[in-house]
Formats: C-alpha cells, structure tokens, sequence
C-alpha cells in the first residue's frame, strides 16, 4: 500500500506559491513539472481524442450522455478540482473552518469508518478530499486544506482534492516503455483519474465509493482492493478505459492486449459478498477437516479401534475432496455486474456545465 495518512487537525503557514490551472484543475506547486506536463497532456489526450465508439455500458454507468471527450472531461471536472502532489505534507496543510452556517447532512456516515479521522490507504493516488469531507462530517468540524495559501473548504466529497502516488508515473507500469506521454500510458493514467473522480460521489452509506477488504481467496486478499458494488471505482476506472481503448488508433495491439489485462484486472476486483461469505465458510469447514484428518492419521490407536479410525479417514478424505470441489466452482467475482450504489454526491457543491467546462478547456489548449 503505497499511502497511509491519519487525519488531525495542524496550523501551518501558507505557501507562497501559486496555483496552475488547466482545464479547470488546479495543480499545486507540489506535483513535479514533469507530471504537472504529462497529466496536462492526459486532459488534452481526453479532450480532443475523436470518438468513434461509445461503450454503452461506460455511459449507463457513469450517467454519461455521450462518450465524447467534452463530456468525459466535463465529468472529471465536476469531481476533480485539484491535484496534489506525492509530497505534499496533508497534516501540515489541515484547517478546521469556522462552520458559519454550513451544515453537514444528517445522513449515516459509510461503514468502517471509526473515531473522529478515516485512514485513507490507495495505490498510485488518493481521493483526499473524500477522505477530509467524511472525516469533517464524523467530528461536526468544516474542514480545508491550503493550496498554496489559498483554503479549500472541503463542503462535500466533490471538492475534489487529488494526491499522486508515486506509482502513477512510476516506469514499471508504463504501457508504452519508453514514452511517458504515450497514448496508451495517457490511457492508463486517465484511468485512475476516473476511478478516483469516482470517490468524489456518493451519499450517506456509498459516500466516497469506500473500497472493501479482499475476501479469502482473492489476489489481494486482506487489502482494501477491492468493492461490492457494481458501480465503484474500479468498475468506472475499466470502463472508461475500455471505451478509451476503443477509441485508441494509435495504440498498438500489444499496446491493447496490456491495457485489456489490467482492465480485467479491475473487473476481478468486484465480487459477491454472499458468494465471499460462504467461500469463507467453507475454508473454515475445511480446514477444521483437514486437522481432523490429520489427528487421524498421526495418532497411536489402539488395535481395537483401528477399523473405526480407517473408516473415519476415509470420511475425512472424501469431505476434504467434496470441499474443495465446491471451492473450485464457487467463484466469487460475479457473472453479472452487482447492484448499483447511489451516485448522487452530498454537502454543498455545484454540478458545472458541459459548456463551461468545454470552455475552460479550449482557454488551456
């Protein structure tokens, strides 16, 4: 896991530098030019790529009218405001706010969240201002965080403030190895753009899209990696590549091949909490089986009692095997895509036009 912060509430002073928009996001002096340049062109990429073939279910998913760049563009500006970078110190940079006459609404915070902070815990980037919005509505206290001397008061999860990992730019993961601003690596990048814009939705229980521990049996297992809904962040990151990868004419096959394997990568982050559930149940009931058997094997039984105990072994042996027949066809990321949380963001913000934002865009071009 690459970042792990615990929210508190520090004083610190402002920095003098200043903000540098593009599209209508905001770069703070702490992401390196080098990425401040290639997520620059990631937005010019989403914009002015032509569209030749929606993915129907990227737009049903995502409330999309159409796939074209505007539209894309538009839906990660209205839930992406700014981006921070991997060294920005977000304990240094807190404010607590006087409230005014704001209020938080009186919906149930998400589960797993505990005492008055939310331990944000991503790979490659985090959806900070999600994280500092839910942990504001937990105490009762209006939270922000300096953006180089400016502060953001972080009224609702579509404040937008984003964090860079080091692993988003990190080389072993390029698509195209030896060209950072490639198509397919703009592609993967934008990826996690979404995914992470995906965190700025929701209300009450679905606010932020909260990632789910990994079940027993999964690839991450014991990580929060992974989700139960059928319209989290990882279903949106690999829709909307697969709709980017569709539309990529410059990308090449082997290109394509990669991006469609980590595309599935994320769709094997959705399971079934049902199916996790009895998976779980019977690793436990095997487990219990194969000790039994174990116990039987090894002990020192009288002779009177061996026809008794080489009967018991056989029951054994022949549970062991049904069991683990039933855990080799019970998988758990499910043939159907599950259901849907609500999307709808709460706390105070405002949905901005695909014609500002298309606006805002042509004004950086």
């Amino acid at each position: 896991m690459k970042f792990l912060a615990v929210l508190t509430v520090l004083s610190c002073l402002s920095s003098a530098h200043a903000l540098e928009e593009f599209g209508g996001i905001n770069f703070q002096s702490s992401v390196p030019a080098d990425q401040v340049t290639s997520l620059k062109n990631d937005l010019r990429y989403l914009f002015t790529t032509p569209v030749t073939e929606s993915d129907a279910e990227f737009l049903a998913t995502t409330g999309l009218s159409a796939g074209t760049g505007d539209h894309l563009h538009n839906w990660i500006y209205n839930r992406v405001r700014y981006i921070v970078g991997e060294s920005y110190d977000l304990q240094r940079n807190f404010r607590a706010r006087p409230k005014l006459f704001f209020k938080y609404p009186k919906s149930p915070l998400p589960d797993g969240m505990s005492g008055n902070s939310i331990n944000v815990v991503q790979i490659v980037m985090s959806n900070l201002g999600g994280a500092v919005y839910l942990t504001g509505k937990k105490a009762d206290v209006l939270l922000g965080l300096d953006m180089d001397g400016d502060l953001v008061s972080v009224k609702s999860a579509r404040t937008g403030i984003l964090q860079v990992g080091s692993g988003l730019f990190y080389d072993g993961f390029w698509i195209n190895k030896t060209d950072v601003n490639a198509p397919s690596n703009s592609v993967s990048r934008l990826g996690t753009l979404f995914h992470e814009a995906r965190h700025s939705d929701g209300n009450g229980k679905s606010t932020g899209f909260l990632h789910d521990i990994c079940p027993a049996g999964h690839q991450y297992e014991g990580h929060a990696a992974c989700e139960v809904s059928g319209n989290g962040s990882y279903t949106v990151g690999a829709l909307s590549e697969r709709h980017m990868v569709k539309n990529c004419s410059s990308c090449t096959t082997e290109e394509k091949t990669i991006l469609v394997a980590r595309i599935a990568d994320s769709f094997n982050r959705v399971f079934d909490r049902t199916k996790a559930q009895a998976r779980a149940s019977l690793l436990a009931e095997l487990a219990s089986a194969k000790q039994l058997l174990e116990m039987y094997q090894t002990g020192t039984w009288p002779r009177s009692m061996r026809a008794q105990v080489d009967a018991e072994i056989r029951t054994l042996r022949a549970k062991v095997t049904a069991l683990e027949a039933q855990l080799a066809n019970l998988t758990i990321t499910p043939d159907v895509r599950p259901a849907s949380l609500d999307p709808r963001a709460e706390g105070s913000f405002k949905e901005e036009s695909v014609e500002k934002s298309a606006r805002l865009m042509r004004k950086s071009l």
